[in-house]
């Protein structure tokens, strides 16, 4: 019996091994999985360890922004794909994640939540197995054999992010607060009114809170526009869209709805500088 057990855990022992040297290199967290479950999973389990103090949340439009192991300090990416920031915003609320000082809320999808609606990811993140695998990196998502090999085949394919110091967005807007209320279906306004609800709670805890609005090729939709106004008018947080006054062909996309490596990493950059600057002006 012992014949095969010993071989077996030095076995088991040594792949354990090479996995942690693997997700050292690759500073903990890969960018791509077999699936967009999967690398979402990967990408909030990895997120919401080490305290982050800037944290994305969005779809999988945000989920193309770089964080921390991109070069931005501190920053850590909560883009659920296939879902949307109010995903992990009831996630925060709740408990169930733990919350930076700073959320960055793409508003561009909150629409997809409309009527109820929750993400696959959404219901991973209260099972037991998802916590497990926030605890201990070699048995979550982001150390999967495939998470590395996707993710070599997007840098390949794409490239990278070259991290903080780089070209921002050719835009001269900021941040305002939504001045005029805006008309909305019911549908819209239960979410709009749970969301309010959920900032203000997030606020309490001295959360501040940014919506804003990314380039997408997908941003044509009316709701995808007037929920996030709505939700910066009655919750008094302030709402940035990076669309205004943005050049055409400023941003390139990979598939004609997600931006490329080097235009996520610009919006980005244009969203910290800002950041940055309220910061310094308090």
């Amino acid at each position: 019996m012992l014949s095969y057990i010993v071989p077996f855990a030095l076995t088991l022992a040594a792949c354990f091994g090479i996995q942690t040297l693997a997700l050292r290199f690759v500073g903990g967290k890969t960018n791509k999985s077999e699936s967009n479950f999967f690398s979402s999973v990967a990408r909030i389990q990895a997120g919401i360890r080490d305290h982050p103090e800037v944290m994305l949340l969005g779809s999988s439009i945000t989920g193309r922004l770089p964080d921390r192991t991109g070069g931005f300090e501190g920053v850590a990416n909560l883009g659920c794909d296939g879902g949307s920031a109010v995903d992990t915003l009831r996630a925060l609320d709740c408990g169930l994640l733990p919350s930076a000082s700073v959320l960055v809320i793409e508003g561009n999808t909150l629409y997809r939540s409309v009527g109820g609606h929750q993400s696959e990811i959404a219901k991973a993140i209260g099972s037991p197995w998802f916590q497990v695998g926030r605890q201990i990196p070699n048995l979550g998502a982001t150390a999967r054999p495939s998470a590395f090999a996707y993710s070599q085949l997007l840098v390949r394919k794409f490239g990278s992010s070259l991290g903080m110091e780089g070209p921002i967005l050719p835009i001269n807007s900021r941040p305002v607060l939504a001045s005029t209320a805006t008309s909305l279906g019911s549908d819209d306004q239960i979410l709009v009114k749970e969301m309010v609800e959920v900032c203000e709670h997030l606020k309490s805890r001295k959360v501040s809170l940014l919506l804003v609005i990314l380039p997408s090729g997908d941003g044509s939709t009316l709701a995808s526009r007037q929920i996030p106004m709505a939700l910066s008018h009655a919750a008094g947080v302030p709402v940035w869209d990076l669309t205004v006054g943005l050049p055409a062909n400023a941003v390139k996309l990979t598939d004609g709805v997600h931006m490329d490596p080097a235009s996520a990493a610009a919006s980005l950059r244009t969203i910290m500088r800002e950041l940055k600057s309220q910061k310094c002006g308090r």
